[in-house]
């Protein structure tokens, strides 16, 4: 009975790391763009997020601004906000991200805490196309999410509330995985000149950070992109 249990769990091994091999996606190392729509009644508005990998390095570009975090060794988590067009940067300490230190909620978009209170539907595909289906209903909240197995890449995510008659829906465009294209991209961020959040008071004469605070940009960092309780956190006020 043993030798027979043995033979079922390496043959079930074998099959799932035969369809890991069957997909070339590196999933630590990836540019994915997708569309976020935003539906209020009969008023609909759309914004582009950008979600990069670079091994313990994550970073959810936007217009206008970029927060990128990196998984330290001791397990925290350290954010850098990015201003794109003015090439700056204030970095945040570990001790100063508001909420829960949660690398899936930044990693996947979705926090794994969410995925678990949700019920799997179905498996579709298979290989780097293998796809979950879950969905939830929690108070006035109805949220469906459609999640690639093999790279944790969400691939859609909707979040409706009947109620308030709201509807934001997050869409897959494009996924590359060149590596090369990756590094350098956060080696460009990497060189932008950053300022310490604890030393922002001492250099409110700088014209960039005065006008950032005025605009309310610099403020203590969000935690990721949608939280355990499927709201979306925004980073900072977007004008």
């Amino acid at each position: 009975m043993k030798v027979a249990l043995f033979l079922m769990a390496t043959l079930a091994s074998t099959s799932t790391s035969t369809l890991a091999a069957q997909c070339d996606i590196n999933a630590e190392y990836l540019k994915a763009d997708y569309k976020i729509t935003n539906s209020h009644k009969a008023q609909q508005s759309n914004e582009s997020l950008t979600l990069w990998r670079n091994d313990q390095q994550v970073a959810h570009q936007r217009q206008v601004i970029t927060e990128l975090w990196q998984h330290l060794a001791n397990k925290q988590i350290r954010p850098i906000r990015y201003f794109n067009a003015q090439q700056r940067g204030i970095e945040y300490q570990p001790s100063e991200v508001r909420g829960v230190q949660n690398w899936s909620a930044k990693n996947q978009l979705v926090d794994a805490h969410l995925i678990e209170k949700m019920t799997l539907l179905n498996t579709q595909g298979t290989g780097c196309d293998e796809v979950k289906n879950y969905a939830l209903t929690e108070g006035d909240n109805q949220f469906k999410l459609a999640l690639f197995t093999q790279s944790n890449l969400v691939k859609t995510f909707s979040v409706t509330n009947k109620k308030a008659q709201t509807n934001t829906v997050l869409s897959l465009n494009n996924v590359n995985s060149n590596k090369a294209e990756i590094t350098a991209q956060f080696a460009k961020w990497d060189r932008f000149q950053t300022t310490d959040y604890a030393d922002i008071g001492d250099n409110e004469n700088d014209p960039f950070l005065a006008k950032m605070i005025n605009l309310g940009f610099i403020e203590h960092s969000a935690t990721g992109f949608y939280n355990q309780q499927g709201e979306a956190i925004q980073g900072g006020h977007h004008h």
